[in-house]
């Protein structure tokens, strides 16, 4: 913040002034100043009429452009009419018990769970004995092992990299995958530095066929089954159902090595603590240290939330050959400096983060070095059950002639430069081999030489401490290269047990999941146990939402945590499918408090679900989160009393709680109006959103007339480009959560019955049971939600007000639409919707829900069904109004509960006001205006083309004077050319609407026009409203799902082979090549700057006004509100753009100073910092308020360490050497000795 004072002061931004009240027309200068003197503000209404002439026109402007689009709103969307008819609906009351609905959530979750891990158990037993069956028919001469792989049968090695060996497989195109696959077998994969003709690898394809029995089994006892396989220590890979690889974008087929997977490290090493110490000195420059780095990432990526893991850069300052001081200093790269953290895929990010910044430099100074490694490995937290230690180095004990380690000295003859520094190795192993004597556990040490023959020290020490040795020369085939690492992993737990792992995206294509991961152990071949290989059962993070998400109604919430505390579910995060790379999870109290921990009574939650505990915790200052747009846009917090319902997932790592306010518990539940549906007229229907599924033989056979009285067209005109739509009708969409089975929806492929169920249901008078009525039969499965048909019947009549509309407008509108918090989803004229759409999830739809008594105008986008440049204008429909009869009569700041008589908005809960056609108990009460309901029934909004709009708007900004109208050019004040009046409408999270320039931009160059912030157009202007007016407060967050780009956008040139319509997308996965495209993004950290608006800083004037003058421009600028919508209008009288300077480099910082928006963090985060305490009755301390399971006397309290096999690591080291440098340093060390004992005497 004083950087940026110093900035505000440098660039000499002038005081602003407010005006004190709000003129209801156009006011001339005079008048203006005018209303200042009589507020006594004489003085500063001179100083600032110097330079503003503008006040009248700005305020017409504003009032003109306000008045069009709540115009355009009132004409085009009709929302009083769809008010209307969900205030005439009737409504059923039902009473709701948070304690039940968590227990049936859990006994379905469990139940899923519970199947998984039972099929992961069955087939590593199957593995087992099918190995040990297999090794002694090997042994007893009953079966040779064949001499290559092609001598196999296809039965038995199908290989997904060879396509000859899949011909004739029966692939087919399933949708559950998304992808070519066949459930009649399995396939191998067999990564690429692996030998194929080595005897271990030709024995692994034998046995690992009589999987392909289980397999097929399991199948066909559930349907539903995603991911199995088995994964070999010996790096062969099993896999069912089979398919053919994936490809990167060039063609090859990518690598996968199932040892190197989160899910085969957790089940076979156990809890771990791992330091990472690197030799950062100067000698490791160039490609060694690049090298280094590659080490160290890979053995962080193999991490996982059981372990604890932190990383030292080992170095010490000297001087240079001309005397010079070089500081360095040996440090620890994560946040917690002092002790372990844990290998969370967050933390795991950082450190990698952090490695990949770090330059070589300084002296060799590995006594520290290694002195802070054993400090990390006996702090707390830490596993406790095994410690290792990799140390990464070039082995040299010089640093080259610019390393000394004296500063010189001079003499007649000249400088005499210190010596150069050769370090002793004594010291450091006399450090280790005492350190490591204490530790419990002792450390095993992992050495890597990078290039250099310096190996005596390394490797004496690695074999000393009961590790070993690799010498790399390069940074390829790493995994395979530090094979005495991951054995040694794989082969040290007598781990029989599985796990269920973190949350990771599928490398074979599914999303975001959790795996089931069950080592498979057999002692035939040495007699003591060994792990032969892992199982491996997924389940995906999709399935597990939907499981959460189906069982909430009205403001309900619910989320899911892991036992750490980690939010694997939040409607406040990223859906999995929406992920770019592994997720980051955010622990629970993060999204459920603000930074000071309040409120504090959540610890209690959280410490009771970390525990697995079943009950309920009432917080009387509970926090809930509405989202106001998209990730970026932030979210808006309401405090409210709220009950939280918990309760843990059996035979799984997590709890589920549902959050209750008051208001949750008796839920008005919308029922169907009385009709007869036998009498309905076609005009009367409501029709399916898959319009060309009525020309389908499925559905012609029951409704052969259907789809020509539709009128279906296509490509009819620009505005619907490749789009079937009828103008006849309204179409109607389902989002996933309508249907009693959301997965089996997303992947079912028929789409004509889905059709044929869909209009049966919505025009039959069928029962609508719903999913979990005891009505409902097994041979007559619902398919729909109980109360999904009433949505659809209440808001049919809105279609002919729709179709009827005639303003002068209209051939501006593109799509009109009412999204309901159901999922139901009306759109004139009928179309088709993509098949995951969600209305409640789109940002249009949270947007206007958290502000919702505005009309609320998108930024403009680009319209993903082709119609180019548009923008949303959107508006909140209630929940049909109650009759209310008693809590109207209240006092003081209380506000009145819906229903009640009111003059004025600010009187409601609501916020909202208005004359409602619901009943009421008399005819006055009737007539006059009533208080919304607090809850949101629907957003109904409409899309119009942005050029017209555009146009419209700036037309209508004429100056009185006919000199300054928007964007005229006119001589500045001092008589200089070149100054124009510019004009901008923003939003209330400083997102430009509209500017001069958005329309010149092409539709395909969106960088142009879609979010672009007001401090990238104004920087002067958005620094003086934020941090002089006030008008913008500022928030920075972490987003730890963030998405980042490996270069700077550019424009389309074309939308060839981009999916532009929802038919395209729904199809892409069917139409797509097997060489996937290249991809530009990747998951990332990203610090997010976010304003939001202070309506109170406009005053009673409502508007601000001000003179700024800095490196990009100077001028005069008015800012309004553009009343009962979420815009504002920004006028700048006077302006001369600076910016083209040469050299301006102060422009620049000025405006991405104030710029809004996500920028990935380059050198880590400590945001995510777990390192606080939960207390039953205060809040958390320290770092962000995570929760800390760690003891203070010993091993993590939670974890059970797993017991150990005695592993002797063959020490790859010459065995002579380490004897030769165990003797030298004994000598060394009488040396010493001798040498100290002569000076003492």
């Amino acid at each position: 913040m004083q950087r940026l004072l110093l900035v505000l002061i440098a660039i000499g931004l002038s005081t602003v002034d407010h005006l004190p009240m709000q003129p209801t027309m156009a006011y001339s200068i005079t008048e203006v100043a005018s209303i200042y003197s009589a507020s006594g503000s004489d003085d500063r209404i001179k100083e600032s009429t110097k330079d503003g002439t503008m006040y009248g026109d700005v305020y017409n402007w504003a009032d003109m452009i306000q008045n069009y689009i709540q115009q355009v709103a009132a004409d085009g969307i009709q929302r009083d009419q769809t008010q209307m008819l969900f205030d005439q609906a009737e409504y059923l009351y039902e009473k709701k018990n948070g304690t039940n609905v968590t227990m049936q959530v859990k006994q379905e979750l469990s139940a899923y769970f519970r199947k998984k891990k039972a099929t992961a158990h069955r087939i590593a037993e199957a593995a087992a004995e099918a190995y040990n069956r297999h090794y002694r028919q090997v042994r007893s001469g009953q079966r040779k092992i064949a001499a290559s792989l092609s001598d196999l049968s296809v039965d038995i090695y199908r290989d997904s990299d060879i396509p000859h060996r899949l011909a004739n497989s029966g692939m087919t195109l399933v949708p559950f995958f998304r992808q070519h696959i066949t459930y009649n077998f399995s396939t191998i994969k067999i990564p690429d530095d692996v030998p194929r003709d080595l005897n271990e690898t030709i024995f692994t394809v034998e046995w690992t066929y009589e999987l392909e029995r289980i397999f097929n089994e399991t199948y066909q006892n559930d349907s539903s089954i995603r991911w199995l396989y088995f994964g070999s220590s010996t790096g062969v890979t099993r896999l069912y159902p089979g398919r053919e690889w994936s490809s990167n974008f060039v063609g090859f087929y990518t690598d996968y090595d199932p040892r190197i997977r989160p899910w085969y490290i957790a089940a076979t090493s156990g809890p771990k603590d791992v330091v990472i110490i690197i030799d950062c000195s100067a000698s490791m420059e160039g490609e060694k240290f690049g090298i280094a780095r590659s080490v160290a990432k890979a053995v962080i990526r193999t991490l996982t939330k059981q372990d604890y893991m932190n990383v030292v850069c080992a170095r010490a300052s000297h001087w240079d050959e001309v005397g010079k001081w070089h500081y360095f200093k040996s440090e620890v790269l994560s946040c917690q400096e002092t002790k372990m953290v844990p290998a969370t895929i967050e933390f795991r990010k950082d450190l990698m983060e952090k490695i990949d910044g770090l330059k070589p430099g300084g002296t060799s100074e590995l006594e520290h070095g290694f002195q802070m490694g054993f400090e990390l490995l006996n702090s707390q937290p830490r596993t406790g059950c095994l410690s290792i230690l990799v140390f990464i180095t070039d082995g040299k004990d010089t640093d080259g002639e610019t390393v000394r380690c004296g500063p010189g000295y001079y003499t007649r003859s000249g400088y005499v430069p210190g010596p150069v520094c050769k370090y002793n190795w004594t010291k450091v192993w006399s450090v280790v081999n005492a350190t490591n004597a204490d530790s419990k556990p002792p450390a095993r040490i992992f050495s890597y030489l990078i290039k250099d023959d310096g190996q005596m020290f390394p490797g004496a020490l690695a074999c000393n401490h009961s590790g070993s040795l690799r010498k790399l020369e390069d940074g390829e085939n790493l995994i395979s290269r530090m094979d005495n690492y991951f054995d040694f992993l794989a082969r040290v737990a007598q781990n029989s047990k599985g796990l269920w792992t973190s949350p990771y995206i599928d490398a074979f294509g599914l999303g975001t999941m959790v795996t089931h991961a069950v080592p498979v152990i057999s002692t035939i071949d040495t007699g003591k146990p060994r792990t032969i290989g892992v199982v491996g059962v997924d389940a995906t993070l999709e399935e597990i939402e939907t499981y959460v998400t189906r069982r909430q109604w009205g403001s309900v919430t619910s989320f899911l945590i892991d036992k750490e505390g980690q939010t694997i579910y939040h409607p406040l995060l990223k859906g999995s499918a929406s992920l770019k790379d592994d997720p980051i999870f955010i622990h629970i109290q993060r999204m459920e408090q603000n930074k000071k921990s309040i409120p504090k009574e959540f610890n209690k939650v959280t410490q009771k679900m970390i525990n697995g505990e079943t009950g309920m915790i009432a917080i009387e200052n509970g926090r809930r989160g509405i989202s106001k747009g998209d990730y970026r846009a932030g979210v808006k917090y309401e405090t409210m009393p709220l009950e939280y319902y918990f309760t843990n997932i059996e035979d799984s790592e997590y709890s589920v709680a549902f959050v209750l306010s008051k208001t949750d518990k008796v839920y008005r539940k919308l029922i169907e109006p009385k009709i007869e549906f036998e009498e309905l007229v076609p005009r009367n229907r409501s029709y399916f959103n898959l319009l060309i599924e009525y020309n389908s033989s499925t559905v012609l056979k029951h409704y052969p007339d259907v789809f020509k009285y539709l009128n279906v067209k296509y490509n009819m005109s620009k505005k619907f480009q490749k789009l079937r739509i009828t103008e006849l009708h309204s179409s109607i969409f389902f989002a996933p959560k309508c249907y009693c089975e959301p997965l089996r929806y997303l992947f079912d492929d028929d789409l004509a019955r889905k059709t044929l169920d869909a209009h049966e249901y919505m025009n039959t008078g069928k029962p609508d049971t719903g999913c979990h009525s005891p009505d409902s039969k097994a041979t007559d499965q619902a398919i729909f939600e109980a109360g999904s048909r009433a949505y659809v019947l209440v808001t049919q009549p809105i279609e002919e007000r729709w179709r009827e509309r005639k303003f002068s407008w209209i051939d501006e509108v593109i799509w009109t639409y009412v999204g309901m918090r159901s999922g139901v989803f009306r759109t004139y004229p009928g179309h088709r919707s993509v098949r995951p759409y969600d209305p409640t999830k789109r940002p249009w739809y949270s947007r206007t829900k958290s502000s919702p008594t505005k009309t609320s105008i998108s930024t403009p986008y680009y319209d993903s069904a082709g119609s180019g440049k548009i923008i949303t204008i959107s508006q909140a429909v209630f929940e049909g109004m109650d009759n209310k009869t008693d809590g109207c009569n209240v006092t003081g700041k209380t506000k009145k509960p819906g229903g009640c008589p009111c003059e004025e908005g600010d009187e409601c809960t609501s916020g909202y006001c208005y004359i409602s056609a619901a009943k009421a108990t008399t005819k006055e009460i009737q007539q006059g205006k009533r208080c919304a309901t607090e809850r949101i029934e629907a957003i109904t909004s409409l899309d119009l083309g942005y050029n017209n709009f555009h146009r419209k708007v700036y037309n209508l900004m004429q100056a009185s004077d006919g000199v300054k109208s928007c964007n005229a050019e006119y001589k500045c004040p001092d008589g200089s050319p070149n100054c124009k009046t510019v004009c901008y409408v923003f939003d209330n999270r400083a997102n430009v609407i509209m500017a001069a320039d958005f329309i010149e931009a092409t539709d395909l160059d969106e960088g142009r026009y879609k979010g672009v912030t007001l401090g990238q157009k104004e920087g002067e202007v958005m620094m003086n409203l934020v941090f002089r007016q006030k008008l913008f407060q500022r928030d920075e967050s972490v987003d730890f799902q963030g998405t980042c780009s490996f270069t700077a956008g550019a424009p389309r040139v074309t939308m060839n082979g981009i999916p532009t319509t929802p038919e395209e997308s729904d199809n892409l996965y069917k139409t797509r090549g097997p060489i996937p495209g290249f991809s530009n993004s990747y998951g990332c950290i990203q610090d997010v700057i976010s304003f939001e608006v202070n309506e109170t800083a406009l005053g009673r004037s409502r508007m601000l006004v001000g003179n700024v003058s800095g490196p990009c421009m100077q001028g005069f600028y008015y800012v309004t509100s553009l009343k009962d919508t979420n815009l504002f209008l920004l006028v700048i009288e006077n302006w001369r753009d600076r910016s083209k300077t040469p050299f301006n480099f102060n422009c620049l910082l000025t405006r991405k100073l104030v710029a809004s928006g996500a920028s990935r963090i380059i050198n880590g985060t400590c945001a995510h910092d777990q390192s606080g305490e939960v207390s039953d009755t205060g809040g958390a301390s320290g770092g962000s308020g995570g929760a800390s399971s760690s003891s203070d006397n010993g091993q993590d309290a939670d974890r059970n360490c797993p017991a150990l096999n005695n592993v002797t690591i063959p020490c790859d080291f010459n065995r002579a050497n380490v004897l030769q440098m165990e003797q030298v340093i004994k000598l060394l060390l009488g040396w010493i000795i001798l040498v100290t004992v002569h000076l003492t005497l």
